[in-house]
């Protein structure tokens, strides 16, 4: 019986172990990806406030009325956005 037990315990704390180092390299890998992602957004976002300053957009108007126009801007890294323009 306590050879059983025995048995037991080892068994749980091998699992254990395993399970814990499985869960840190998860853990590690969500961080590092999520990190990469946050920074290729970041990178995307400066560039399309670089084209919007600079003027390197295409536009197409999407509504006019005598109140304001909304305006339709295609980046080249394909991003869109829309500008009301009150008149």
């Amino acid at each position: 019986m306590k050879i059983y037990s025995l048995f037991l315990i080892i068994s749980l704390i091998i699992i254990g172990i395993v399970f814990n180092l499985y869960m840190v390299n998860y853990i590690y890998r969500n961080a590092v990806y999520r990190n990469k992602e946050f920074e290729n957004g970041l990178k995307k976002i400066n560039e399309t406030e670089k084209m919007f300053s600079n003027g390197d957009y295409k536009t197409l108007i999407i509504y006019s009325s005598k109140e304001a126009t909304l305006i339709k801007l295609i980046f080249d890294n394909v991003v869109e956005g829309i500008k009301i323009q009150e008149e």
